[in-house]
């Protein structure tokens, strides 16, 4: 009997024991064969495009030797669109040219994510139009142009780097891609994005890291990374990325390219992927990017047509203000080089104050302006909102997916319980020793209802009210500001220095549109001015680290801003810097 009572419990706790290990045991084999299904499922994408890119590389081996091919690429737009127009180029003959430039540097730099099939058959259709008056109307008549992998392409995955997406082609072409075709342009290949397109790398696990055109050690930006390599490296003349924080106007900055952030809805967005498409006070927006200003202001002459107006009604009908555009008259716009957070680096500064002269030069009027409490609209204004149902969308899409490592820590945290994240958010504010990254972890923890959500909105429409009104108290036509923090970033440490991000994300949240342009390069003087870069903080004591050295000869941008609806203006203010700029893309 004493043996029996001593020992009653073990064989329902060996039963317990028994059930939990198996339980285990199953969930383990379930987690390993939907790990292993989902790296045979990536495995059969990376597959599919290598396939179709090395159909299109044995095609240009057989047609090789085109006598036009160097002529062709060292036209700017404005000039080959010219001899596209007047038959003295077959749109096919340029097809190919850039499809073969496209190969090369996507041998090197991992930019293109697949080519577009039916490039070849536009082609031919644009060399049939000739002599007819119709050709005569389309002004991007023959022109390939590169597509962020977000556009929506029939029969085409628009993945944004996540798995979930593979296998689930797109019904029908975003809108811009239907309206340029109509102009007559030739989309030919579709560019590399970073994982759920939420960040400035520009990497993810089914298509691979993408490398600067400038410098393979670090990053093109992100999240239109892989079109400000293929232009930066002159494998494509005209592209089209997306822009939410700096998407846009970031690979611009890092790669030596021209881009335009429009205002939301100037282009159309629709056929876009955007996570989090139900949040509506800060919209990613759709825009171009070039080697030039000029073939910004033809892309943009192009697009803003009856036809986007007709395919989308909820786009203003507003076309292309070209008297806007042109005037000559002088202006007064504002310049700073500090937001008010983080410091940008001295060859950044110098871009800004390099763009001040040119355009003093001019005869316009340049005054100091100082953005207003630019690091609490951070994280009270712009985190809380993209973030506002507390990532639970963006958690979704990446619920069995594998994880690229620049986005491992992030989801990592965002995956904890919202408590743990609040405790922790302390902690790393002190070993960053800058509360602005633990504010940015409570950020995503604090909308816990409508009403949270309305008093957001109300916040959100105060800080544009007192952002216009310092605006128009110093009588602005137009702003410039720095491209971005510091140059382009060491592969895979975007995470170290996420703090940049305040220079670009201001003018989502504000919606004024802002454009890119290539001023200057880093040198080592540049360099050398680091010394007394500050270190107070985690991020600082990065900067330092990354930017003291191995940065001579980056490319630098300067942001040219201006009020909603003024596309025009600011592209006229990047021509203008563009015009006394030593930097182009054509001669570099």
């Amino acid at each position: 009997m004493t043996w029996d009572y001593k020992y009653m419990y073990v064989l329902p706790l060996a039963s317990l024991l028994t059930v939990l290990i198996a339980y285990s045991c199953i969930m383990m084999v379930r987690y390993c064969w939907k790990r292993a299904a989902l790296k045979k499922k990536i495995k059969t994408k990376k597959d599919e495009c290598r396939e179709a890119l090395e159909r299109l590389a044995a095609g240009h081996q057989e047609t090789d030797g085109q006598s036009q091919k160097s002529k062709i690429l060292d036209l700017p737009m404005e000039k080959l669109l010219e001899k596209l127009i007047s038959c003295e180029f077959n749109a096919v003959d340029v097809l190919r040219a850039y499809q073969q430039q496209a190969l090369e540097v996507n041998t090197e730099l991992n930019c293109v994510v697949e080519p577009i099939k039916e490039a070849e058959d536009l082609a031919n259709e644009c060399d049939n139009m000739r002599n007819r008056k119709d050709q005569h109307k389309r002004p991007l008549h023959g022109l390939p142009v590169s597509l962020k992998e977000c556009y929506f392409l029939k029969g085409y995955d628009c993945t944004a780097g996540m798995s979930d997406y593979i296998g689930k082609p797109s019904e029908e072409d975003a809108v811009i891609v239907q309206v340029l075709r109509k102009q007559g342009a030739i989309p030919f290949v579709r560019t590399n994005i970073p994982q759920t397109m939420m960040t400035y790398e520009c990497s993810n696990p089914i298509y691979g890291q993408t490398l600067n055109p400038h410098d393979r050690t670090r990053g093109p930006g992100g999240s239109s990374g892989g079109e400000g390599c293929i232009i930066g490296a002159k494998g494509s003349l005209l592209g089209f990325g997306s822009d939410i924080g700096g998407s846009i106007r970031i690979p611009c900055h890092m790669c030596g390219v021209c881009g335009l952030k429009p205002t939301y809805r100037r282009l159309s967005v629709k056929g876009t992927h955007e996570l989090g498409q139900g949040q509506t006070l800060i919209n990613a927006t759709v825009g171009p990017m070039a080697q030039d200003v000029t073939s910004l202001v033809i892309a943009m002459k192009a697009l803003l047509c009856d036809d986007m107006f007709d395919l989308d009604p909820t786009v203003p009908p507003i076309p292309f203000r070209t008297e806007i555009y042109e005037k000559t008259h002088t202006l007064k716009i504002g310049y700073y080089v500090f937001d008010g957070y983080l410091e940008a680096v001295p060859a950044c500064k110098r871009a800004v104050m390099d763009a001040k002269t040119i355009l003093e030069n001019q005869g316009h009027k340049l005054i100091p302006f100082q953005v207003p409490d630019v690091q609490n609209v951070f994280t009270e204004l712009y985190v809380r909102i993209t973030f506002g149902d507390n990532v639970q969308m963006l958690l979704e899409c990446l619920r069995n997916d594998i994880i690229d490592p620049t986005i491992s820590l992030a989801v990592t945290n965002w995956s904890l319980p919202k408590c743990v994240q609040w405790l922790m958010s302390w902690v790393v504010s002190c070993v960053y020793n800058d509360d602005f990254v633990g504010k940015g972890i409570r950020s995503t923890c604090k909308t816990q209802n409508v009403y949270d959500w309305w008093k957001l909105a109300e916040k959100l429409q105060e800080y544009k009210k007192k952002f216009l009104s310092l605006w128009r108290s110093l009588e602005l036509d137009a702003l410039i500001c720095p491209g971005f923090a510091f140059p382009a970033v060491p592969n895979g440490e975007v995470f170290n220095v996420l703090g940049g991000v305040t220079y670009t994300t201001l003018y989502n949240l504000l919606d004024y549109p802002a454009g890119t342009v290539p001023v200057t390069k880093v040198t080592k003087e540049d360099e050398a001015e680091m010394k007394d870069y500050p270190t107070r903080t985690r991020y600082e004591r990065f900067i330092k680290k990354y930017f003291s050295e191995g940065t001579v000869g980056l490319p630098l941008g300067v942001q040219c801003v201006g009020l909603p609806y003024q596309e025009e203006l600011v592209l006229r203010v990047m021509k203008m810097v563009e015009n006394g700029a030593p930097f182009t893309v054509r001669t570099d």
